[in-house]
């Protein structure tokens, strides 16, 4: 009997800590040369529950679901916005290429023409004006190495320069 109860309660406390576990919202951005194309590639992946309640309170659509071409296209000028990589001494255009749900994602790709400079400074908030406690990754390709920017509310510009 004690046996049973002491099993008992290891499963009731394995349940409760699952329960209460909490995901911390974020997004997750990589930056990679595709020497193929001749572009540089950024694609920004944030979990699309998140997307849908902050870019849909950010915008004042509270109905925004990654599942119509519409919602997706809000999200997608919404990162635009919020996501920023510029020379140091001039501002490079990006394309917005689109964006496309993968799993319980949304993916929004967007491309540069040409190498980014040596030295560049990145903005990234997406997301942190809905959920406080945002953490937005920028993973940046170079060369061989991937180097790790981490961005929360509040932060500013991070200077980047590649090994080049």
């Amino acid at each position: 009997m004690r046996f049973v109860i002491i099993s008992l309660f290891i499963v009731m406390l394995t349940i409760t800590s699952t329960c209460l576990a909490h995901r911390t919202p974020g997004s997750l951005t990589t930056v990679e040369w595709n020497a193929a194309t001749e572009r540089t590639e950024i694609i920004h992946r944030l979990h699309t529950h998140d997307a849908e309640l902050g870019v849909g309170a950010s915008l004042g659509l509270p109905d925004l679901s990654v599942e119509e071409m519409e919602g997706r296209a809000h999200i997608a000028l919404y990162v635009e916005a919020h996501f920023h990589i510029k020379g140091v001494d001039k501002e490079l255009n990006f394309e917005l290429v689109g964006a496309e749900i993968s799993g319980n994602d949304i993916l929004v790709y967007q491309e540069l023409p040409g190498r980014l400079p040596r030295s560049v400074l990145i903005w990234d908030d997406i997301l942190m004006e809905a959920y406080p406690a945002q953490l937005n990754q920028v993973n940046i390709k170079d060369g061989d190495s991937v180097n790790n920017l981490v961005f929360t509310k509040g932060d500013g510009w991070y200077s980047y320069s590649f090994a080049q």
